[in-house]
């Protein structure tokens, strides 16, 4: 008898379901709600699921989205996707308000009029502004016209790093607006174009400087730079636990002079892994000049500066640095295209021999492929080792790319190529840029995050 995608689904999110609740037990941990002030301890940005509690997470949320396409009636969910960018505007006016910070932890909340007064905000748009983020999760109503945080809306209280990733709106929500347009431009060698002054950036703030680099948009105005150098800043420690955890950091740093995070802004990869294996003993982060400031104030805020030093390096122009070293790109890769990142790989490349090693950090997109037949959930978290992360294979009717929870991902892919001409890679793709530089991928490690760790070597 055929199982139907619905009933597949509904055992694979009770399988999944099951699984979450019994690890968040096991940790002596109440179960998440969305119905208090209080933060969870899963919800700290420094929180490294086990390997079975992530899968699990995963594939609760592939489910989740598979059923809201399921059973949402289609128009609905056109109207839902084409509206959705006020969603993600109202975060960002409700992280510029403070709002998460004037409410507070009150498990009753605060009154609108009060907000009204403390914001200077007209009542009726406001309350259209939470109105609309609850519907999303963000915050709550414990009785009409009374508003308070939950665990969500925690994460963008001023003090927290969920404040600053926000500030991306303003740049993806106006670029995302021409996507099309630089898509399907009028012209078509406009079409063509894969350098970075070519984007739906270009279109929407009519400039003609790329967005990243020396000479750039962010050069010219740096008051934006340093917002977008803290969100990058925030970002980096949602995924540095896995990356940290799910990699043989002290066997491949063993012997060697320093670990080199080549682009590495404020340090924050470093500082995590510094944390973390103090067997390691040197690191270098190297940037352009302008990370200096913030990247010495972050690791002297760590008291690393002992371990970690910084020093100015523009990653198109020759590796200064030769020898015994792990050279480390994360997150630069996607920020520029092809023959842009071959060049960055190639600068390397160069300085690359037996005693040396280069490491890609950076998502992997998956295809979307689904099959009806595979291993259960259930029987797939039972081969898991408990301190060992592996993937899993997906269950039936979920894509290979566990859906909804590459989303942000797979959202990513397009704010990339709108702001930059560039992308998150598949593998074969990523296998393209290394080929160009002269290299070869050795090995791909998963990581109980959104990126992968690839490994590369001279060809």
């Amino acid at each position: 008898m055929t199982v139907s995608e619905i009933v597949s689904l509904q055992i694979t999110l009770n399988q999944a379901l099951d699984t979450l609740r019994a690890e968040i037990l096991a940790q002596n941990f109440p179960e998440p709600s969305l119905n208090t002030s209080q933060p969870h301890p899963i919800d700290d940005i420094t929180y490294l699921s086990s390997p079975v509690m992530f899968e699990a997470r995963r594939a609760a949320l592939a489910c989740l989205g598979l059923l809201t396409a399921l059973v949402q009636p289609p128009y609905d969910a056109l109207a839902t996707t084409t509206y959705s960018s006020h969603e993600s505007a109202c975060l960002r006016l409700a992280a510029d308000l403070e709002l998460a910070t004037i409410i507070g932890d009150s498990e009753d909340g605060i009154g609108l009029t009060e907000l009204a007064t403390k914001t200077g905000i007209q009542e009726l748009k406001l309350e259209q502004v939470l109105r609309c983020l609850i519907t999303r999760g963000w915050f709550r109503e414990p009785r009409e016209g009374y508003f308070a945080n939950n665990r969500l809306s925690n994460i963008i209280k001023k003090d927290q790093p969920g404040s600053h990733i926000t500030v991306l709106n303003q740049v993806h929500s106006k670029s995302a607006a021409y996507f099309p347009d630089m898509i399907n431009h009028p012209d078509p060698e406009y079409r063509k174009k894969t350098d970075p002054s070519h984007c739906s950036f270009q279109l929407a703030y009519k400039t003609e400087l790329p967005f990243f680099g020396s000479v750039s948009w962010c050069s010219e105005w740096p008051e934006y730079a340093t917002k977008f150098a803290l969100a990058m800043g925030a970002i980096g420690p949602t995924t540095d636990p896995g990356v940290a955890a799910d990699f043989p950091w002290s066997e491949i740093c063993k012997g060697k002079d320093a670990l080199i995070d080549v682009g590495g802004g404020q340090g924050t990869l470093c500082c995590s892994l510094a944390i973390k294996y103090t067997d390691i003993k040197q690191f270098i982060i190297q940037d352009l000049i302008d990370c200096r400031e913030v990247a010495e104030a972050n690791i002297q805020s760590k008291n690393l500066s002992d371990r970690i030093s910084f020093e100015e390096q523009d990653f198109f122009t020759p590796q200064k640095r030769s020898g015994k070293y792990v050279f480390v790109l994360q997150r630069v890769l996607h920020d520029w295209n092809t023959e842009d990142g071959a060049t960055i790989l190639r600068q390397i490349g160069n300085v690359l021999n037996k005693d040396s090693n280069l490491l890609i950090i950076d998502a992997l997109i998956q295809p979307a492929v689904v099959s009806s037949t595979g291993p259960s959930l259930k029987e797939s978290l039972s081969k898991l080792a408990p301190d060992v992360y592996s993937t899993i294979p997906p269950p039936p009717f979920i894509p290979v790319n566990f859906g909804e929870a590459s989303r942000s991902q797979n959202a990513l892919n397009i704010g990339l190529a709108a702001i930059c001409n560039a992308s998150e890679r598949t593998l074969p793709q990523l296998e393209e840029m290394v080929t160009k530089a002269g290299l070869k991928i050795k090995k791909v490690y998963a990581t109980r995050g959104l990126a992968s760790i690839t490994e590369v070597e001279l060809a």
